[in-house]
């Protein structure tokens, strides 16, 4: 080798590389990765806002893939920040995954004490993760709890403001309650979700979960639905599955003659029915639902198996909801999980030009809700305002599937257009679907990496 080459290919590598001569390996320690910085070990985080914001970045123009409510407890991965673009305290990366800003929407703390008062957590072990109560009588709704001097009494012939609207008057004018404490008036049959009591001068106010006062005599208490579907193990529980339609249901049994007979046991409605096999007997048929127990079918409802739409797939969860029966089955592609009632959208609505039918097709669950708060105020329909409905799960648009703590009319057409489910059944539903959410979180949005179940809608609505 010709070491005099070498010396002159080493000199322009130094030389391109702006070397000096007394530090030849110089070149080399700029291309080394710096050490990272230590954040030290994690932190409690306490979410500030009644929606704070989780997002997929660092950054305010990070996607958003969800949110806390006020109160929520989880930790940061470090004790510093991780950057501070457009936010001046800086973002921290939450343990669920995700990243929010200090000051303006958690607060970043160590040990037991809470940095602020925390309103009633959700109970997510319940059917209803929040204490509802539904409104007796027209109401006022405080922005603070209100000093004797400042109760606002709601005239009788009012409307919603205490001022009958003129022939001029805009409705939403109309609608306004000149008082300074006064947020609204709440209608009779609205609910409201409580956080905790307070006295004032004799008086007990509930605070409400969206920090409202209202006057607790002003509310009651009032039972939801206990209706519940029937989960399938693929063992003794699977479809076809039957459900008893009437107040009472006969049993009947084969005697020792080989004869159809009566037997003792009476069914309740909606009964679950675990069908073993089909018979027919004297020119009618009957199921054959364990331990020797017969029923007929015609007077039960029989939910037989589906096959999935393309392009669901092997390994895709789907929802099917048979707006014609009035049925929704969860699967994971060819077995099924889960079957219950529902209420779809009915057929009747107020005017020609609305729709309060349930919206048929195949669609994807685009973003879930803890509780999500509905209301509305359509002319021909009393209106209606129900604060944080538990277990929704939106798949187009408005539409969603949620729980129903307001009827027990499962089984029929009810809704506006959405999939009304009883509360166990709404909870089934939204722990098992995707897309998947952090136990502290409160809402989270579908993405590529955490898509939503497949919804297919289909069959006519009776």
């Amino acid at each position: 080798m010709d070491l005099g080459c070498v010396a002159i290919v080493a000199l322009a590598v130094f030389s391109v590389s702006g070397c000096q001569a007394d530090d030849p390996l110089a070149f080399l320690e700029a291309d080394l990765p710096s050490k990272p910085r230590d954040l030290g070990p994690s932190q409690r985080v306490f979410a500030k806002r009644f929606v704070t914001p989780v997002r997929s970045a660092p950054s305010p123009d990070g996607v958003r893939l969800g949110y806390l409510r006020a109160g929520a407890l989880l930790h940061s991965t470090t004790t510093e920040p991780v950057g501070f673009e457009g936010c001046e305290d800086g973002w921290y990366e939450l343990d669920t995954g995700g990243f929010a800003c200090r000051t303006r929407d958690i607060l970043v703390f160590s040990g037991d004490r809470l940095p602020e008062l925390r309103a009633r957590q959700p109970d997510r072990e319940s059917d209803m993760p929040y204490e509802y109560v539904t409104v007796r009588r027209k109401a006022p709704l405080y922005r603070r709890i209100p000093k004797t001097d400042e109760l606002y009494t709601i005239p009788p012939s009012s409307k919603d403001g205490g001022v009958e609207a003129s022939a001029t008057e805009e409705p939403e004018a109309a609608a306004l309650v000149d008082h300074p404490v006064v947020l609204r008036i709440l209608q009779p049959g609205f609910y409201v979700t409580l956080d905790r009591s307070f006295e004032r001068d004799g008086e007990t106010y509930w605070r409400t979960q969206q920090n409202g006062f209202v006057a607790a005599k002003e509310l009651r208490r009032k039972d939801w639905s206990r209706f519940r579907g029937q989960a399938l193990d693929g063992g003794r529980w699977s479809l076809p599955v039957a459900l008893t339609r009437r107040e009472q249901t006969a049993v009947y049994e084969i005697n020792n003659r080989g004869k159809l007979k009566p037997a003792r046991e009476r069914l309740t409605r909606r009964s679950w029915l675990a069908v073993q096999s089909r018979r027919r007997i004297d020119d009618d048929d009957y199921l054959l639902v364990g331990n020797g127990r017969l029923v007929s079918e015609a007077e039960v409802m029989v939910v037989e198996p589906s096959a999935p739409p393309e392009p669901i797939a092997e390994g895709d969860r789907w929802i099917d909801v048979d707006l014609t029966r009035q049925v929704v089955v969860a699967y994971e592609w060819k077995q099924p999980r889960y079957v219950t009632l529902m209420s779809s959208g009915r057929s009747k609505a107020p005017s020609p030009e609305q729709s309060y039918l349930t919206p048929r097709g195949l669609f994807r669950i685009r973003g879930k809700h803890l509780t999500s708060t509905m209301d509305n105020d359509e002319p021909g329909e009393p209106p209606y305002s129900l604060e944080d409905v538990p277990y929704v799960m939106y798949f187009k648009g408005a539409y969603a599937c949620h729980s129903a703590f307001g009827h027990d009319r499962f089984g029929r057409p009810r809704s506006p257009g959405c999939i009304n489910l009883a509360p166990y059944d709404a909870k089934w539903l939204f722990n098992w679907a995707g897309p998947d959410l952090p136990d502290s979180w409160h809402g989270g949005l579908a993405t590529e990496d955490n898509p939503g179940t497949w919804v297919h809608v289909h069959g006519e609505t009776p």
